[in-house]
């Protein structure tokens, strides 16, 4: 729950500030979020996350 529910706010929030888009630019953008997150919490998860971000 951690993970789920800011990952559905930082999409609902995109989804929101691109209503006047195309749907192709809206899909590109939740894509490239989704990966970014992915990564973030990937790099995280292996230890190779600077250790002054990790939260205390």
């Amino acid at each position: 729950m951690d993970m789920i529910i800011p990952l559905l706010i930082g999409m609902t929030l995109i989804w929101l500030i691109g209503r006047g888009t195309p749907w192709n630019a809206k899909l590109v953008t939740l894509a490239v979020t989704l990966l970014i997150i992915v990564l973030i919490v990937a790099l995280e998860r292996g230890g190779y996350w600077p250790q002054a971000f990790h939260r205390r």
